[in-house]
Formats: structure tokens, C-alpha cells, sequence
């Protein structure tokens, strides 16, 4: 399986890796107008499949926007986004 990099650029922002638990990821992302938030989101993997003659192996992606606020969530603040992560992790 691949799983997500270290540090991924996407939407104009760039993600770093803070924390990879079991079930959960906790990436940092920085951006426009100096802003320094966390992407906090469960971990989808998405299953080998051929498309357009090109195989792709089992791989981890990054959520959607439509994951936000059920699998995703955005919090600006380390020590709870941390919080949150470790809640999530030991459910």
C-alpha cells in the first residue's frame, strides 16, 4: 500500500505530517496570509483498480472537501487539534 507523503502541496497549501495513528492523520497546513492550521482526518484507502489501461496499487488519499465535518475537520489551534487526534485515535 502507499501511504500519503511527508509533505504534500494541494490547493495552493502546504502539508506537513504531525502525527499518524492507526486510524487518524494530523497534517500541518500553511498557507496564504501567514495562517498555520491542522488537517485532522481518518485515514481512506482506495482499493488497486485499472483505469484506462494504467494499474494503480492500494494508496491513501487525501480527504475532500465534502469529508469535512464528518471524517475531516480543520482546527487552528496544536495543543487541540492533538486533543482531538488522541480522542479520535482511542475510540
Amino acid at each position: 500500500m502507499i501511504s500519503l507523503e511527508r509533505e504534500i502541496n494541494y490547493n495552493r497549501y502546504t502539508y506537513t505530517q504531525v502525527l499518524k495513528g492507526k486510524r487518524y492523520y494530523l497534517y500541518e497546513q500553511r498557507g496564504v496570509a501567514k495562517m498555520r492550521c491542522f488537517e485532522l482526518f481518518k485515514i481512506k484507502v482506495l482499493e488497486p483498480m485499472n483505469l484506462n489501461g494504467k494499474k494503480y496499487e492500494e494508496r491513501e488519499v487525501f480527504p475532500k472537501n465534502e469529508d469535512f465535518g464528518k471524517t475531516a475537520w480543520t482546527i487552528c489551534d496544536l495543543d487541540k487539534a492533538i486533543a482531538k487526534f488522541n480522542e479520535l485515535e482511542n475510540e
